[in-house]
């Protein structure tokens, strides 16, 4: 019987054999990963194990989107806070995740949308299908398709199997057991025909409309106040500081005892407020702003925060993330 002659393979050959097999295992990989996550974003997933905060600790960390807001909020109980998302951008979006894996955030136990604004929603819809969430907080929009960002979010936050809250006056959680609120202060009750959101559905292609009904809220932990203010307009800004601007019990909170607070619109001179300012008297303020064409920050309202947090105003655009932690004895700013 004649022997059958051996196939030899040339380098050439082997070294094709060799690099198809290996294109081959990568894109089985890549199928498999993108299965659960987007490629896009898989360095956002690989992560250094879980950081977040100790026990008893609240840490709120203002991410860097540029031109946008986004908060991520370690409360001092286990669980946490996303409000906003930033604009959704794949470079902002790998951020916001890189920062929810490292705190081991899984879940979102609860989610804040303060506003139509792409700058601030834009992210969400695309946060949400990547995340669980158990609460969202949104305005009171009866036009749905009001800006392209905000249809998607509405159109994932109906998916999501979360419940869903409209922000107005009041809504929030207290938690006694371990010492922390948050409340939403602005705008009044969804269904005041004078409030902003009527303004807003009546006027849905405004866009002093659309910022004067961004939520504001009220975040406290063990005597340490933050106070978001999103996109609110001067005109929300001088209503909040009008109704704040006198002693109650029946108030939800004392203004004046805010220790930080957030510029409104990254300092858009629409938001100018001296008024607010004056009545909020913060210790230290943080301004989310980037590349805009809209001159913000503006002058007016650097002077107005400045003239009460002096060098204590940290901007994302210069100072990147900025972090705060809060504790018992006190709260810390770190970088």
């Amino acid at each position: 019987m004649a022997k059958k002659d051996k196939v030899k393979l040339s380098k050439g050959q082997l070294r094709t054999i060799i690099v198809t097999a290996v294109s081959a295992v990568i894109v089985l990989v890549i199928l498999m990963i993108n299965a659960f996550i987007p490629v896009k974003y898989f360095f956002s997933y690989t992560v250094a194990g879980n950081k977040g905060a100790p026990d008893g600790v609240m840490r709120v960390r203002f991410v860097d989107v540029g031109y946008g807001d986004c908060a991520i909020v370690e409360l001092p109980d286990g669980k946490n806070m996303l409000i906003d998302g930033g604009n959704g951008r794949s470079s902002n979006q790998s951020k916001i995740l890189k920062y929810l894996n490292s705190c081991g955030i899984k879940k979102i136990d609860y989610l804040f949308c303060t506003t139509v604004n792409r700058e601030n929603c834009g992210g969400l819809a695309e946060l949400i299908t990547l995340k669980e969430v158990k609460r969202i907080y949104m305005p009171y929009c009866t036009v749905k398709g009001i800006t392209d960002e905000y249809h998607s979010f509405r159109m994932s936050a109906n998916s999501s199997g979360a419940q869903l809250f409209i922000s107005s006056y009041g809504a929030g959680e207290k938690n006694a057991e371990y010492g922390y609120t948050f409340r939403v202060l602005s705008p009044s009750y969804y269904s005041d025909p004078e409030g902003w959101y009527a303004k807003l559905n009546a006027d849905p292609s405004s866009q002093t409309a659309r910022n004067e009904a961004s939520a504001v809220i009220w975040l406290e932990y063990a005597g340490t106040s933050f106070l978001f203010t999103s996109d609110a307009g001067g005109g929300a800004l001088a209503e909040l500081a009008s109704v704040y601007g006198g002693m109650s019990e029946n108030y939800l909170v004392n203004l004046s005892d805010c220790d930080i607070v957030t510029v409104a619109n990254h300092g858009n001179s629409n938001s100018a407020c001296t008024q607010f300012y004056d009545v909020v008297a913060p210790q230290a303020a943080i301004l989310s702003v980037g590349e805009n064409g809209s001159g913000s920050p503006s002058e007016e309202v650097l002077s107005d925060v400045g003239s009460h947090v002096g060098d204590k105003l940290y901007r994302t655009d210069k100072d990147g993330t900025v972090t705060v932690e809060v504790t018992r004895d006190g709260y810390e700013i770190k970088f």
